[in-house]
């Protein structure tokens, strides 16, 4: 039995057999409790190093190899449960499953740390995934507010050289509002860098976002340059979530920039409010200019990103009569958005 423990590591299968035939002379011998011990010790070796199924055959198998031994050497019966093989097959069965108990917990320590291991590398990727997509939102405000204002500057720049000549008081004009929409953009970078600065800081000074209700300087600022905006509203305008408005009004300011960028100075601008959506439709006449397609810039591509970050969908490309058209559905309520968020200006940025 000693020797059979000792290599129960390297052949534990036979290991058991030899301890198993070995214990048909502990009680003749009265060496029942070593047998005993070396029993459990053998068993449960194989139970922690054996798949179930080649356990419990090997366990059955040593059982009846025992009562068949036991039957060679003491005769047909033995006195009482508490001698023979009853305690050696029960022992045997004990130690094999206190070694299938091992090794399931053996298992399921090693399925949690790989759960655990793959949810550190979901978070990470989650992690990278944000950021991608905050960098991208940056980049679609700054292009929206920029875009707008370098496109006033270069306008009125180019007239206040047309006219500095001879109308230096026109020039001098032009150049005033050169110097305003340098200035507006310069505060809208500086509330946005003043966002990323804050990292969340509440007490980090921030600009209001604009919505619909600052569309009237927005089309202000357009007609310095020369654009024509007329706009028709039908329905009945009703308060939009902050996210949603923000959105309609950058969706707004991109289009009437292209048409500026793109057409031939006028635009018909169309704000249909029904029981479920706002429609926003922006038609310009194309200048015909080769190379000059609104239709493949990062305007538009931010456009549709933003627009559908708010459940709603977009659409711009030639209309008929040689128009462009660019056409948002935004959902009034935001019920399309989740509702941690729909109410949260940066989902649409």
């Amino acid at each position: 039995m000693g020797a059979a423990v000792a290599v129960r590591r390297v052949v534990p299968v036979p290991a058991l057999f030899l301890t198993l035939l070995a214990s048909a002379l502990a009680d003749p011998l009265d060496v029942v409790e070593p047998a005993m011990a070396a029993i459990l010790l053998t068993a449960y070796t194989v139970g922690a190093v054996s798949e179930r199924g080649t356990a419990v055959a090997v366990a059955a198998g040593g059982s009846a190899l025992l009562v068949a031994v036991h039957f060679l050497v003491q005769g047909t019966t033995w006195p009482d449960a508490q001698s023979g093989p009853p305690p050696f097959i029960a022992a045997t069965l004990a130690g094999g499953a206190v070694g299938q108990a091992a090794v399931t917990r053996r298992q399921l320590v090693a399925a949690l740390e790989e759960r655990a291991r793959r949810a550190e590398l979901a978070l990470e990727e989650e992690a990278r995934r944000r950021v991608v997509e905050e960098r991208m939102h940056i980049a679609r405000e700054v292009h929206d507010l920029v875009a707008h204002h370098i496109s006033v500057v270069n306008v009125q720049a180019g007239v206040a050289a047309h006219l500095l000549r001879h109308r230096p008081d026109a020039a001098e004009e032009a150049l005033a509002h050169v110097r305003a929409a340098g200035r507006t953009v310069l505060n809208e970078l500086g509330a946005v860098l003043d966002v990323l600065r804050g990292s969340g800081d509440a007490r980090a000074p921030l600009e209001p976002l604009p919505g619909l209700a600052d569309l009237d300087p927005l089309l202000e600022s357009f007609a310095r340059t020369g654009l024509k905006v007329d706009r028709t509203v039908s329905g009945l305008a009703v308060p939009l979530p902050p996210a949603v408005d923000l959105c309609a009004y950058r969706t707004i300011q991109e289009s009437l920039t292209n048409a500026r960028k793109y057409g031939r100075g006028h635009v018909r601008m169309t704000m249909a409010y029904t029981a479920g959506e706002l429609t926003i439709d922006v038609r310009n006449q194309r200048a015909g200019t080769a190379g000059a397609d609104p239709g493949t810039g990062h305007g538009l591509i931010g456009m549709r990103e933003r627009v559908a970050s708010v459940g709603g969908v977009l659409s711009a490309g030639p209309a008929r009569g040689g128009e462009f058209a660019v056409v948002a559905r935004l959902p009034l309520t935001g019920s399309q958005l989740t509702e941690r968020n729909q109410d949260d200006p940066r989902v649409a940025r």
